[in-house]
This record gives structure tokens, C-alpha cells and sequence, in this order.
């Protein structure tokens, strides 16, 4: 929806920054949110070679322990807007999300987390920091980043909300920032839908 996105101002890596003290410890079923998020992509053809941040994504604005900038946040919202207000955007987009994810999503994103090398997925992926990036196999000509929240879960566990942030290699069409609902079936995670919150150009037809 269009009155969701904000203008993109600045995105980038800021190099040389170091995160800041880090919260909490990410659950399992976090990571496989993140690795259903990945998958997803891959499928799509949106992306091929993962490069995920090492600390989440938070609500706070003029700072970020991963290194994105969007408009002066972290991208979960704009400067403008509160958390609640934000959110109340994304429950718009997204009737079915259970109210219980989007209060433990608002809680669990008020500070970074470090997120571990325990992605449960198939596909190569590098982790990375701000300062630092290694072990990127050498026929890796474009990269595309990964910045993921925190996972909101609804009471059930059966739902999670989670925003990417994403960097394409290839496309810049396809870069932007998004809140997704993935609902968890028969054990596996898949996507349902999304509220975006920012794009870097215009979208293509497709």
C-alpha cells in the first residue's frame, strides 16, 4: 500500500561502526523464520547469494548496531512515525496477524540482538557485521543483504512477524524494506503476506 512506504533518504552499510551492546538470545524457531525468509527469496529468484546481518534490526532511529540506515532509522519505521503507529499500519495490511505477535514483535525489537550462525537452511550464506566480512566464496560477483528484526511470535506459536530489510545485487528494483506474516503448517514456515515500509526505486511490472 502506498501509504505505507517512506522515502528512502540513506541506505547503506556504515563501515566502521561498531554494534552496540546486544539483548537477548535469539529462539529456534527465530532462525528458522529467517531461514523460511531465505528460502523464500532464493525460490523467487529475488536472490542468490545471502549475506545476513550479524545483529538484528530495531525500532531505534540516528543509530544501528547493524550498520543499515533508512531515512535516519533502522528501517523498521520512519522518524516520523512511533512503533505503535507503524505497526498499526502493518496490522492494517495484514488483517489475519494475531495481536499477540505484534506486541511481542514491538518488545523484542526495542534493542539489537545477535543473530548466530544457525540458519537451518540448505544454501550457502555468510554472516557479516558493519566492520567486518569474511569467508565470501570467491565466485560471489553480487551479493544480497539480509537485515532481519527480531520474530514476533503470536501466542500460538504458529504465526511470526518479521522485517527483512533487503539489499539487492542485482536488481535494485527489488530492494527495500518489508514486515512479513509467515504462518507456521504441519511444521514448516511459509509466507502469507507483507506491509511495506520502504523501496528503493519504483516497482517493475513482472
Amino acid at each position: 500500500m502506498k501509504r505505507a512506504l517512506i522515502p528512502v533518504l540513506f541506505c547503506t552499510l556504515a563501515l566502521g561502526q561498531s554494534p552496540s551492546a546486544a539483548s537477548a538470545t535469539l529462539s529456534s524457531d527465530e532462525y528458522s523464520v529467517y531461514a523460511a525468509a531465505i528460502n523464500f527469496f532464493l525460490r523467487a529468484g529475488i536472490a542468490s547469494h545471502p549475506l545476513v546481518a550479524d545483529h538484528t534490526s530495531t525500532f531505534a532511529c540516528d543509530s544501528g548496531c547493524n550498520g543499515s540506515q533508512t531515512g535516519g532509522c533502522n528501517g523498521l519505521r520512519s522518524k516520523s512515525e512511533t512503533p505503535s503507529a507503524r505497526l498499526a499500519k502493518v496490522q492494517g495490511d495484514l488483517p489475519s496477524l494475531d495481536s499477540s505477535a505484534i506486541r511481542d514483535f514491538e518488545v523484542k525489537n526495542q534493542a539489537c540482538s545477535e543473530i548466530a550462525p544457525r540458519i537451518p537452511i540448505k544454501n550457502k550464506y555468510v554472516l557479516f557485521s558493519p566492520s567486518h566480512l569474511s569467508g565470501l566464496p570467491e565466485d560471489w560477483k553480487f551479493q544480497d543483504y539480509f537485515y532481519f528484526s527480531r520474530v514476533g511470535m503470536n501466542s500460538k506459536h504458529n504465526q511470526a512477524l518479521v522485517y527483512i530489510g533487503f539489499m539487492s545485487g542485482t536488481d535494485g528494483s527489488d530492494s527495500g524494506g518489508r514486515y512479513f506474516l509467515f504462518e507456521k503448517t504441519d511444521g514448516s514456515w511459509s509466507r502469507k503476506g507483507t506491509s511495506a515500509v520502504w523501496q528503493l526505486n519504483a516497482p517493475q511490472h513482472r
